[in-house]
């Protein structure tokens, strides 16, 4: 099965994603791990997509923008999309992902007979 734009596959290096989020990543090491070039990782900062976890001139990130910074990537490879396409595609993603999540939530709150009816 192919995994699908919502789903994070695994990677190689994924060794480089620290398991804690409180341990920063640095900013050539987020480049590298995720695909993106310095330009379009710039720019999605200043969207308000990524967040600095560090000030400048050492910009850190948090683990999880690994994640988020790779899906991005492939979004570019795979639809052409510029950095405010990139954008509005990870916010429409975030919301359908948080709707799915609260759907299942509200789900398991039914009783068994009502799912399956």
């Amino acid at each position: 099965m192919t995994p699908t734009l919502l789903e994070t596959p695994p990677m190689a290096d994924e060794l480089l994603i620290p398991a804690d989020d409180s341990q920063p990543v640095a900013l050539e090491e987020l480049l590298a791990a995720s695909g993106l070039e310095r330009e379009e990782l710039v720019e999605l900062i200043a969207i308000g997509v990524v967040e600095l976890r560090g000030t400048q001139p050492v910009w850190t990130f948090h683990a999880r923008t690994v994640t988020l910074a790779r899906r991005a990537s492939r979004l570019r490879d795979s639809f052409g999309l510029n950095p405010s396409g990139i954008a509005l595609a990870l916010t429409y993603l975030e919301r359908i992902e948080t709707l799915e999540r609260q759907l299942r939530e509200l789900e398991s709150q039914l009783p068994r007979a009502a799912v399956d009816g």
